[in-house]
């Protein structure tokens, strides 16, 4: 494949870099959203930032990942939260290494920002993300700069037709700016500039391209590592990976038509991303309805007897609130997730129904299950 570093088409190829410039944005939304996050954190109780705790931890571990194709197990994910923050949660003990490595990364760059952020640490968390030493099928350079004389591509599309959206700068040029960047990350600065050098961060990292694999993660925890200075709110309460995740294609359009941007002008980044941060905060304020119904639910049915299947279901359908449980539960969905027969499934949402725990609506194949969250859907 062709190398095009001779073009000088890159970012990083521009004399001053990386001295970027842009026009600030209106924070005025965004730092409103974290105040109200900030105002309700301070009225939860223990339980209920537990919940939200786990569930924005699991969100972020899980969507980190699905960014870069891979699918975790939320039950892993989960197991891994709780023993590595010894929550004591019901525990299936599913944790993996990988969940295991990367719950420690995002909790150490979401929790431990007032230690400088040196190279020793950020070799650790890439030794963290590939134990083996290869990604996929492939052995990568592990915890350690990338050394290959041999252009680091970002590419897309089939064999021989590929298209290149990036190339970062050569190897031999990686120590010196990375020495670079994190002099500067650890420079402090005001609150209010913190958001700002929180999407710097997350940009200069991702075009300087240090690793051979795992680029985006640490990317990504970086950028929390660097907002979570702010003090603003508790930076495990929202999840910015998240958000990116359902917006994949504009993050990698954005970086698109930001790596060719020779004038260092950076300003569609940065105010791209500073909506993005009050998405993720929207849906953390969303989630916290979600918890809420959930403490009410299980104070309500603090002394129902429920056996491991049920209590399986009920779980699958609390997990999508405030949302309802698309299409209720039916004796084949039960069946699916309880791994249970279909007369196992039925006499269980009997009891449930017995129980006052769900409702049950229409007959026969057509009959599905509700939950009853409220004294008004009786």
């Amino acid at each position: 494949m062709e190398s095009y570093h001779t073009e000088k088409k890159w970012i990083w190829n521009a004399k001053e870099f990386p001295n970027f410039n842009y026009s600030k944005s209106n924070l005025e939304g965004l730092f409103f959203k974290l105040g109200q996050l900030q105002t309700i954190e301070k009225f939860m109780n223990k339980n209920d930032s537990k919940e939200l705790l786990v569930d924005v931890l699991e969100d972020e571990a899980i969507a980190t990942s699905a960014i870069e194709g891979e699918v975790l197990q939320r039950s892993s994910v989960r197991s891994s939260i709780n023993k590595i923050l010894r929550l004591g949660l019901e525990d299936d003990y599913s944790y993996t290494t990988q969940t295991d490595a990367l719950v420690e990364i995002i909790i150490d760059a979401k929790q431990n920002s007032q230690e400088k952020f040196t190279k020793e640490r950020l070799l650790v968390w890439h030794n963290a993300l590939f134990p083996t030493g290869q990604s996929g099928f492939h052995k990568i350079e592990v915890g350690k700069y990338r050394e290959s004389e041999e252009d680091m591509q970002i590419v897309s599309g089939p064999w021989e037709k590929e298209k290149i959206h990036y190339i970062a700068p050569p190897s031999s040029r990686v120590e010196y700016m990375m020495n670079e960047y994190l002099e500067w990350l650890n420079e402090d600065v005001e609150a209010s500039a913190t958001i700002y050098k929180a999407i710097v961060a997350h940009l200069w990292f991702v075009l300087i391209h240090p690793f051979d694999d795992g680029n985006g993660r640490i990317a990504r925890a970086i950028t929390d590592y660097v907002l979570s200075k702010t003090g603003l709110v508790n930076s495990s309460f929202y999840s910015m990976a998240t958000s990116i995740l359902t917006k994949r294609k504009e993050y990698y359009q954005i970086l698109d038509s930001t790596c060719i941007k020779t004038n260092l002008d950076i300003t569609l980044w940065v105010d791209w991303f500073v909506g993005l941060l009050e998405e993720s905060i929207d849906a953390t304020l969303f989630k916290i309805q979600s918890v809420k119904m959930k403490a009410l639910f299980w104070d309500k049915h603090i002394n129902t007897k429920l056996n491991t299947r049920q209590k399986k279901v009920i779980l699958k359908m609390l997990s999508v609130l405030p949302l309802k449980f698309e299409g209720g539960m039916k004796v084949s969905k039960y069946t699916s997730i309880a791994k249970s027969t279909r007369l196992t499934a039925s006499r269980d949402l009997a009891d449930l129904v017995e129980q006052g725990v769900m409702l049950r609506h229409g007959s026969g194949r057509g009959a599905y299950y509700t939950l009853l969250l409220s004294q008004k859907e009786k």
